[in-house]
């Protein structure tokens, strides 16, 4: 089960990291970190969920863990659950394939 509070460590092949936070409830995704914030959806089949996220920036010339400025971007990503309150996910902005992102999701609540 994916729903709840999870805490996200990620980071791009930019060499860029990040971390944020993330509710996950009924197949919707709702979070943000301290320059963008994310919305998306998530299906989950056994331990394995496929995500699609849409990320905004809300600060004027934030930077992106991609080097984008000022985009908004969709992040399509593959992952697993390792435990009951641990995952990872791996994926790519669309239209953008050369640029890798990784995730470590903790869930808090």
């Amino acid at each position: 089960m994916m729903e709840g509070l999870w805490t996200a460590e990620f980071g791009s092949s930019t060499g860029i990291f990040g971390g944020g936070v993330a509710v996950f409830r009924d197949g919707k995704i709702w979070g943000g970190d301290g320059t963008y914030y994310y919305v998306g959806e998530y299906k989950l089949n056994g331990n394995a969920f496929h995500a699609t996220l849409k990320i905004f920036p809300f600060i004027d010339g934030a930077q992106s863990v991609f080097k984008t400025v000022g985009r908004d971007l969709t992040l399509e990503l593959e992952g697993s659950l390792t435990d009951a309150n641990r995952a990872i996910a791996q994926g790519h902005p669309k239209g953008m394939s050369e640029m890798k992102f990784g995730a470590k999701l903790t869930r808090r609540v």
